[in-house]
């Protein structure tokens, strides 16, 4: 099991630094910067730099202000002691049992995550949303009014297996999505579907966007017909820019 908390992006790490500066005056940039990557848990920022460089995201242990204090006085600051420069995500973790990052995992897991990736790498592809906050580019989104309205699209899993996705903009910055596979129908949307009712799989779940980019993991909602989940579960598919697992936020 890994003892980190989540993931972290170098626009998560951007957004964090501006938070920070938002809270504290008189911080030099650099001394800030400094003050992050402590709070995340490495030594100096070039630590933190080394880690992300060539990766999309790298694993970082949750933000401590007491980190960040410590960092602060020791770059010859006078912070007060309760002083809150960031987000200590103390209820990220799952509601269930088991923490988020764990290494072995099982065949419903894995379609899970199949499905999963696979709905977000098409929605990328088709440039309907990114990675960054505010990046909900499908007709009829609108990051300036609650997300606007939700978008649907479609791909092909496996090859020759169609999929129906429906998206939409929650709180946070995240993205919701639904995706049902082998629909029985083309007029059946995902989110509002019968699950294998309606299709052969069904995959629900959040994609977090602005403490990094990783699909939430803790509270999978997945269903799927015997005859094709170790099919789902064998696919060999990899996430693109983003981690396959990540704290369970909402």
């Amino acid at each position: 099991m890994s003892a980190s908390v989540y993931f972290v992006s170098e626009i998560a790490v951007r957004n964090l630094k501006q938070r920070a500066e938002r809270r504290v005056s008189g911080v030099r940039s650099a001394h800030m910067s400094e003050v992050v990557a402590a709070a995340l848990g490495f030594r100096t920022h070039a630590a933190l730099r080394a880690a992300l460089d060539g990766r999309a995201t790298t694993e970082a242990n949750k933000p401590s202000n007491a980190r960040a204090v410590q960092r602060l006085r020791q770059l010859g600051y006078n912070p007060p002691d309760d002083l809150h420069l960031l987000p200590e995500l103390g209820r990220s973790y799952s509601p269930f049992k088991t923490y988020p990052l764990r290494k072995q995992r099982g065949v419903r897991w894995t379609g899970w995550r199949n499905l999963m990736i696979a709905a977000i790498n098409a929605g990328l592809e088709q440039r309907l949303f990114g990675l960054s906050p505010g990046e909900d580019w499908w007709p009829g989104a609108d990051p300036k009014n609650n997300g606007g309205l939700r978008g649907l699209y479609r791909f092909t899993f496996d090859g020759d297996l169609p999929a129906t996705v429906a998206v939409a903009a929650i709180s946070g910055d995240e993205l919701s999505i639904d995706v049902l596979l082998d629909p029985r129908n083309a007029q059946i949307e995902a989110d509002f579907c019968g699950g294998i009712e309606d299709g052969v799989a069904f995959a629900h779940g959040w994609l977090e966007r602005r403490l990094g980019a990783w699909i939430q993991d803790g509270g999978e909602d997945f269903s799927c017909k015997r005859a094709v989940q170790a099919r789902v579960a064998a696919v060999a598919i990899e996430p693109r820019g983003y981690a396959d697992q990540g704290s369970f936020i909402l």
